[in-house]
């Protein structure tokens, strides 16, 4: 059962999610040789922006999109994707507008806060105002794709693809010999979202015109979508704090050349954590059916053999950037040098997120969204008064310590939420190394 679960997605989604975080870290190094650092630290900070009104924008329809695309097509029900469609496009739409119109509004006070050192800072982040809707609506049909079952598909959709977009411009740019500020890069992605948008809208509408379902009576969870909205939303905040939200705290109390050091540091982190997005992306619907349908043991070996394959994947290169940070940083130039120990308390942050599997995604697919939203609520409150504390003394050290203590808190109280819930442990893997009891 695991096999046919996972052998006709994983090895593409794997690929298309290695291509994206290959895109990550191309755009980091790009970012760093031929760009500099302030510029890097000013874009990443707007970026990082783009991407939180994005969460806001969303209200948690990105979420609730994906366990509830699981039930439509478990019922085989057009009429329910019709409406998840509709009313998900409605909310991030209305949604990323209204936000967009504020940020514009206060673009100036932004700017003083977090850009000061920023050549054209206001009208970056309006630049930022203007894609925000964008994104949304892009990073919406990316959960629509997942909900049908093209994980493999829907990461083209992701920041990390479009990042290789980005870098490629950037290189030509560097080749005329000139080198982009903020406001120039945000315009170059923002022509390349433009694009993005048509591809995406025209895909979620191909994948439902040759749908094979059929028409029902009625839908089945019009009250449920929207009751677990705010549970997810806050879901979308927290995961939004812990990959995007600390440098925005850096950027608070130091230069954009601080926030430049943290933001390369974790993104190279995330090479390691990209295995996790990748299961996170076949394994939403997955784990909603497999709930819908009552199979409790499906549902244990699911989990608990995802999250020893990912460990497996990730434990070498996270090896390597633990015990030769230094080596690596040198790719980007001496400018960089200093991340080291961010990098090294960074990665240890995410083999611990991946060692316990898609443990979060399997409490929100699962009918324990409270539980997730109580977990995450706790690690990040605890992980917020640590950004405070250490931020301002350490820097981006500071950052990424308070980061790992936000994903050491996080994961373990999810691991025995789990084990309490429903009878198993992420990490008990004897049953995936025993011949006799392989699926």
């Amino acid at each position: 059962m695991i096999k046919r679960i996972l052998q006709n997605q994983l090895l593409t989604t794997l690929a298309a999610r290695g291509i994206a975080a290959g895109g990550t870290f191309l755009l980091s190094y790009v970012l760093a040789t031929f760009v500099t650092i302030q510029a890097f630290g000013a874009f990443m900070l707007c970026l990082s922006i783009m991407i939180g009104m994005q969460v806001f924008a969303s209200l948690g329809t990105d979420r609730a999109t994906l366990k509830y695309m699981g039930v439509a097509t478990s019922n085989n029900s057009r009429r329910e994707v019709a409406w998840i469609y509709k009313h998900a496009m409605v909310v991030n739409v209305v949604a990323g507008v209204l936000l967009g119109v504020g940020l514009w509004v206060a673009a100036p006070s932004v700017a003083q806060m977090l850009l000061s050192s920023t050549d054209n800072a206001v009208e970056t982040l309006r630049m930022t105002a203007l894609l925000s809707p964008v994104y949304s609506i892009i990073y919406l049909c990316n959960f629509l794709m997942k909900g049908w079952g093209r994980a493999n598909v829907s990461c083209l959709f992701e920041i990390g693809c479009i990042s290789i977009v980005l870098s490629g411009i950037v290189l030509v740019y560097a080749w005329l010999g000139i080198s982009l500020g903020a406001l120039a890069l945000m315009t170059a992605l923002g022509v390349i979202l433009g694009l993005y948008l048509l591809v995406a809208l025209w895909a979620v509408w191909w994948l439902y015109r040759r749908s094979a379902l059929v028409d029902s009576d009625s839908v089945s969870f019009t009250k449920g979508f929207y009751r677990h909205l705010p549970d997810f939303l806050l879901v979308g905040i927290i995961f939004y704090y812990t990959q995007w939200g600390v440098g925005l705290v850096l950027g608070a109390f130091h230069s954009e050349s601080d926030v430049a050091l943290f933001s390369l540091g974790l993104r190279l982190a995330m090479i390691i954590g990209f295995i996790l997005t990748v299961y996170d992306s076949i394994l939403g619907p997955r784990f909603s059916r497999l709930q819908h349908e009552g199979n409790g043991e499906g549902l244990k070996q699911l989990a608990q053999k995802s999250a020893f394959q990912m460990t497996c994947f990730a434990l070498l290169p996270a090896l390597v950037f633990i015990i030769w940070p230094s080596a690596v940083l040198a790719l980007f130039g001496s400018d960089y040098s200093g991340a080291a120990s961010v990098v090294r308390i960074l990665v240890i942050g995410q083999l611990v997120n991946v060692m316990t599997g898609s443990v979060i995604l399997l409490l929100l697919m699962a009918d324990q969204q409270r539980a997730a939203r109580n977990i995450l609520i706790w690690s990040v409150v605890v992980g917020g008064i640590a950004s405070l504390l250490l931020i301002p003394r350490y820097s981006a050290e500071g950052a990424a310590y308070a980061l790992l203590l936000c994903l050491l808190i996080q994961n373990g109280v999810a691991v025995y939420v789990v084990k309490k819930k429903f009878g198993f442990l992420m990490t008990d893997w004897r049953f995936v190394l025993t011949p006799r009891n392989r699926a």
